[in-house]
């Protein structure tokens, strides 16, 4: 047993599969033990399933299709992997930081919550979404698409299962290309929704 702090912890073994290691590559078998001792002496620990509360990690789109991609790599280079230094999740995410080396803020958000995602998990950001309003002397009124035939109008801003009243800033930009929108500019008359207020 393993006393943690005031709780105690059941040692349990960790098993690698030799697929994924080089250096046992002539090793007989195809699936390794390595005791808990061991992997605490990396710097490695693993708690009961019953005592583990994590946070996600919370991702854009975009940093989720990443991630999907690399989300399997060993987190770092272990000696194990040593035969290809390259080939850990970490390598990645510095190659990727590249992107924010003029903001160290920004780069070190990123790899803060590329790392929490590879341990616990993530969930994907709500895009931002927004009402189009207009101002009359009788209230403001939003616009709404009908999602069947594409027509507007302006009305209030419930959305239903026929018609739309929240859109993204892509769907903005489209909607002002329309000849229907001349004459208005929606990014003045958007408003954004509340997370609470979101429609699929």
């Amino acid at each position: 047993m393993n006393w943690r702090g005031n709780e105690m912890t059941e040692e349990k073994d960790f098993r690698i599969n030799k697929d994924e290691v080089g250096a046992l590559s002539n090793a007989e078998g195809t699936l390794y033990k390595v005791t808990q001792e061991t992997m605490n002496q990396k710097g490695w620990y693993k708690l009961a399933d019953d005592e583990q509360v994590v946070k996600k990690a919370v991702l854009s789109k975009e940093e989720a299709e990443w991630f999907e991609k690399y989300k399997d790599l060993p987190f770092y280079d272990l000696p194990l992997y040593a035969n290809d230094s390259s080939n850990h999740f970490t390598k990645k995410l510095s190659n990727k930081m590249v992107q924010y080396r003029e903001d160290w803020k920004k780069r070190a958000d990123f790899f803060n919550r590329l790392s929490q995602a590879y341990f616990n998990g993530y969930t994907i950001k709500k895009e931002k979404k927004y009402y189009i309003r207009l101002k009359f002397n009788i209230g403001p009124v939003f616009l709404n698409v009908n999602k069947t035939t594409g027509n507007w109008f302006f009305e209030t801003r419930s959305e239903t299962s026929s018609y739309k009243t929240q859109f993204t800033q892509e769907k903005i930009d489209a909607m002002q290309k329309d000849p229907r929108a001349k004459g208005l500019d929606l990014n003045v008359l958007k408003v954004e929704v509340s997370e609470n207020e979101f429609e699929d």
